[in-house]
């Protein structure tokens, strides 16, 4: 009974020791676009094309321009990385409004 407990400690030291157990890390995700249609409706979505980035605001409302940013309909998530206060963003064609705490950051990202 004394041999299994120590087969398998030593196969466990051998791979360990020979590196068999290493995995490799996982490539890159490659950009990719998808669009579906059925009889209830569609979407598109695209994960190539991110818009996202930061700004300090200088006074309530600061104004950064991107041409990701394709009118109101887009879906922008924005939060305040400085402190837990409220932050407005308004997107429209080619900028994105947006409104908070002076002195603060805010992130921002396109969803879609």
């Amino acid at each position: 009974m004394r041999s299994i407990p120590l087969s398998t400690t030593a196969l466990s030291l051998l791979l360990a020791v020979c590196g068999c157990v290493q995995v490799p890390a996982p490539p890159a995700v490659p950009p990719a676009s998808v669009t579906s249609w059925g009889p209830l409706g569609g979407f598109a979505m695209s994960s190539g094309t991110t818009c996202s980035g930061h700004v300090l605001l200088n006074g309530r409302t600061a104004t950064t321009t991107d041409q990701c940013f394709s009118g109101p309909a887009d879906i922008v998530l924005c939060t305040d990385t400085t402190a837990a206060n409220p932050v407005m963003c308004t997107p429209a064609s080619g900028y994105l409004v947006i409104g908070g705490t002076p002195g603060d950051t805010i992130a921002y990202a396109r969803i879609r």
